[in-house]
């Protein structure tokens, strides 16, 4: 019985990624819509939020950027 690449490897990976992926699906449609109702003065807080975790990721790109290129 000789080892193959496919059958050996690729396959159980496929098979790990599908049952993650099908995890991950099955978890954000559990928590698709919210169960508590939000005040305006929470979704504005959590939009602020966002925004700063967006900007933060961007200057954490950029500082990698010039590190990566010397600039």
């Amino acid at each position: 019985m000789a080892f193959s690449i496919q059958n050996g490897i690729i396959e159980p990976l496929k098979t790990v990624f599908a049952n993650g992926a099908a995890a991950v699906v099955a978890i954000n449609r559990k928590y698709a819509h919210p169960k508590i109702t939000m005040s305006p003065a929470v979704k504005a807080a959590l939009l602020l939020l966002r925004l700063y975790l967006i900007f933060l990721v961007a200057l954490l790109a950029y500082k990698f950027y010039t590190i990566v290129t010397g600039a």
